[in-house]
């Protein structure tokens, strides 16, 4: 194992867009390096998430920037897994009495941030459960700007997480200019095939990778059709918001549907007549 200095600089990396601009920008030199840089891989990203980031794994290790890919197992096999017991995701469920409900969310802390965690231990020198007053790890996480109510303190005193994205002020679609800009391919959304927390736009885009939303219909289907499922919960599942199943559900937009608000319509400056 690699040995590093303290405390350590770790970058969490989702593969998405703004983990990606930050890690570009490290390797640009436009931000301070990381010393490590780590992937909770939850087994069930889009295929272009693996792809992209096989790219950034080519360039990590030409820029001499260790990286760790860690895993608590795959989120989908192991949910439906019967023998196996798994972290709640936020479905959406229809009660029994018809009342509309979101199961409470686990899943990212188990598959996510568990083993980030359990890996910032291995390089810090922490046992399990050990506790540290010391300063050991700086978390980089790359929230940006526009989503800087996502900030969280860290839930250990020897941890310190830092915001680069939110310190400069640069957003999502900053961030998306910056890899343009510096000529590089734009970042996929990096998020789970069947995350429920998708909105219709997101659900739309999926609908245009086959093998993906494949996947997502037949899990969406195995909420409500097997029978440890059904039984798990009190009442029927599903991961859209609107309680429907997903072949079900109109993805197309406003303006697919032909619905128009004034505000669609571009001023031609004559409010006045």
């Amino acid at each position: 194992m690699v040995t590093l200095k303290r405390p350590l600089r770790v970058l969490s990396l989702g593969a998405g867009v703004q983990s990606t601009a930050v890690l570009l920008m490290m390797i640009e030199g436009e931000l301070p390096k990381a010393d490590a840089v780590i992937f909770a891989d939850t087994g069930w990203e889009p295929i272009a998430v693996y792809d992209h980031l096989k790219k950034l794994e080519l360039l990590m290790a030409k820029n001499n920037l260790p990286f760790y890919k860690v895993s608590a197992g795959n989120i989908r096999e192991d949910f439906m897994k019967s023998e196996k017991r798994s972290a709640s995701m936020p479905l959406h469920i229809l009660n029994n009495n018809n009342k509309k409900a979101m199961i409470r969310r686990q899943c990212t802390s188990e598959y996510k941030i568990v083993p980030l965690l359990k890996k910032q231990r291995e390089l810090a020198g922490l046992k399990s459960g050990q506790q540290s007053k010391e300063h050991l790890i700086t978390t980089i996480i790359g929230i940006s700007f526009d989503e800087i109510q996502r900030m969280r303190d860290p839930a250990f005193s020897w941890i310190k997480n830092e915001y680069p994205l939110v310190d400069l002020r640069i957003t999502r679609e900053d961030c998306l200019d910056w890899c343009n800009k510096h000529g590089y391919d734009k970042p996929p959304r990096s998020a789970c095939i069947g995350c429920p927390f998708k909105s219709n736009n997101e659900w739309a885009n999926l609908k245009a990778m086959p093998i993906e939303w494949a996947d997502a219909v037949e899990f969406d289907q195995a909420l409500r059709t097997n029978k440890r499922l059904v039984d798990r919960f009190r009442g029927q599942a599903f991961l859209h918001s609107s309680m429907q199943p997903l072949t079900e559900v109109d993805l197309r937009s406003n303006q697919e549907k032909g619905i128009y608000s004034l505000f669609d319509q571009e001023c031609e400056g004559m409010c006045g007549l």
